[in-house]
């Protein structure tokens, strides 16, 4: 297999920001979920996206309250420590 000096920079940088991005956004979640790691950030993203695209098959969208049952049911799904609260960290 043939590797350019580029093609491998490229994918440390990638790696390094990746790592970086992740425990920005893994301080913010641990406000709200203290015992959470690296897996239960990604169930969460994953649940959200999920939401994201059920919502947009729906004819309308749902109130309020059955939204954030809904929300935290399917951000908990895959989740190594279970949520503490339930809410999205904003």
């Amino acid at each position: 297999m043939n590797l350019s000096q580029t093609a491998v920079t490229n994918a440390a940088n990638l790696a390094f920001f990746m790592v970086n991005l992740s425990h920005h956004l893994l301080v913010d979640f641990r406000k709200y979920n203290p015992d959470s790691g690296i897996i239960n950030l990604k169930a969460y993203y994953r649940g959200f996206r999920y939401i994201r695209e059920i919502l947009k098959m729906l004819p309308q969208k749902p109130e309020p309250i059955l939204l954030a049952q809904i929300f935290a049911k399917l951000t908990s799904l895959g989740r190594i420590h279970p949520s503490s609260t339930g809410i999205k960290p904003s």
